[in-house]
């Protein structure tokens, strides 16, 4: 205790600014800010034994980088929000605009949001696409953490915060009582044995496990057919269509997200633990960011599968030089710049980045960057409903997609093609897709994967791209 009490008097708000500022909230972020500490946010989010059972970590990393710039960790909660049957945005915009009015929380610290994902089959709520099919899983529609206990981390600056949510009516005694709980997170930190465990046995039995096809190969493979003949009647441009694969495992959670972190990282790595559920996963593609009102969409679309053998640079030029796939891409960039233009300021949407190559352990992708400034008379909350979901998981048209994925494929998504991140109650957020993630309930641990299927598609060949896509998953001979 006592290599803690150093850091008493960096609590902030001190005991006599508390008693001023509880006047004025009903509650108060109580934080303190550590300087040059490098700390592995997932090594300390599987280890740290006060955690919450209903608890989320995500790690945040900017394209071509080794390593996060941020990573946040909620710890414990004061609330869970878990909605089906209404628009879960407009509960979000409700416990934002409370939490922001009636907590103080210093400026430098982003605390008051939510931490959460809303599936697929939300986009009902914001587009008029008819009924969609239900989750098989059985999960909420949507599910938020509203963070108590929460550390960020800077990467660059190699600092961290924590930030513990209280009362605004602590008297002196409750006030050294709640900063225990950040000494104690301090005190782990400092004791941390950063050894890792050597899981790789019980891994290998994870994906040695018979995997299910939810859906039979050559039902997928006519479908598949089916949507080319849409496109050639002009129904559609492109849908993108996937399957669901399955498989019995009492798997760790802590094992499975410490798994895909070293043997395949992406730009976003997170793991959401619910009531009776899990959602962990590593994708490569960031949904919607806002930051100060700029609004960011990274679509993701055109792949190909690489192995150890693999000469990534020749694959990646084919990829970049592929007619097909420039095609399939450009036409998602174009979508992306439809659905920003409907929120953003005249003249101020933008793509910034244009087909470039990304690099990952199993595939490389095409990727490009659009953005746009959101208008005065919307926030970001309607900037994710008008764009929700990417264009690079439903198709083109967007609405006529939507209703034939719902036709086509033999149940709903789930959190699958949603999107997951941190929205903030001062408006900004980042979110990525829901793609590369394993979602575990009932004892069985279900995984998804699809591919955009358009005018020259081989079946063939677009059912082994989701092969390739859930690789981390399934120990399959490519």
């Amino acid at each position: 205790m006592q290599r803690t009490q150093k850091y008493l008097n960096k609590i902030s708000p001190s005991l006599r600014q508390f008693k001023s500022l509880s006047k004025s909230y009903e509650s108060i972020i109580l934080s303190v800010k550590i300087d040059e500490i490098k700390l592995d946010g997932v090594n300390f989010f599987n280890e740290y034994p006060e955690r919450n059972h209903q608890s989320g970590m995500m790690t945040f990393t900017r394209p071509n980088d080794d390593v996060p710039y941020k990573t946040v960790l909620i710890i414990d909660n004061k609330d869970t929000i878990s909605t089906n049957g209404i628009n879960p945005i407009n509960i979000l915009r409700s416990i934002l605009k409370k939490e922001i009015t009636t907590t103080y929380c210093n400026q430098e610290i982003d605390h008051l949001g939510a931490f959460g994902y809303i599936s697929y089959e939300c986009y009902k709520y914001f587009e008029n696409v008819g009924d969609l099919k239900e989750d098989p899983i059985g999960c909420p529609e949507s599910f938020f953490l509203i963070p108590k206990t929460m550390i960020t981390i800077d990467h660059r600056k190699n600092t961290l915060t924590i930030s513990h949510l209280v009362s605004a009516q602590l008297d002196e005694k409750s006030y050294q009582e709640e900063s225990k709980t950040i000494f104690k997170i301090i005190g782990f930190i400092q004791n941390m044995n950063l050894n890792k465990n050597n899981s790789t046995n019980t891994i290998k039995k994870f994906l040695k496990q018979p995997t299910s096809l939810i859906t039979k190969k050559g039902i997928y493979l006519n479908k598949v057919k089916k949507i080319k003949q849409l496109i050639k009647e002009g129904e559609l441009i492109q849908c993108v269509f996937s399957q669901r694969f399955e498989k019995k495992s009492t798997l760790d959670d802590e094992l499975l997200l410490t798994y895909l972190v070293h043997e395949y990282p992406s730009e976003y790595i997170f793991q959401l633990i619910g009531t009776d559920f899990t959602v962990t996963g590593s994708s490569p593609e960031m949904f919607l960011k806002v930051k100060n009102n700029k609004a960011t969409i990274r679509p993701v679309a055109g792949t190909v599968g690489v192995n150890k053998k693999s000469n990534k640079l020749k694959l990646a030029t084919n990829l970049k030089e592929s007619i097909k796939d420039n095609a399939e891409h450009i036409m998602l960039v174009d979508l992306a710049r439809n659905d920003l233009g409907r929120v953003s300021e005249k003249g101020t949407v933008k793509v910034n980045k244009l087909l470039e190559t990304q690099n990952y352990n199993n595939v490389i992708h095409l990727v490009s960057e659009v953005s746009g400034k959101i208008a005065k008379k919307f926030d970001s909350l309607d900037t994710f409903m008008s764009t929700f979901p990417i264009g690079t998981l439903t198709g083109a048209p967007k609405i006529r997609a939507a209703k034939l994925i719902s036709e086509l494929e033999s149940e709903g998504r789930g959190p699958y093609c949603g999107a997951i991140g941190w929205f903030s109650a001062n408006g900004d957020l980042e979110t990525s897709t829901i793609i590369r993630t394993a979602i575990r309930k009932n004892g069985k641990i279900s995984f998804n994967a699809g591919g955009g299927i358009v005018y020259d598609s081989i079946p063939e060949v677009e059912y082994q791209e989701t092969l390739y896509k859930i690789k981390a998953f399934k120990d399959i001979k490519l």
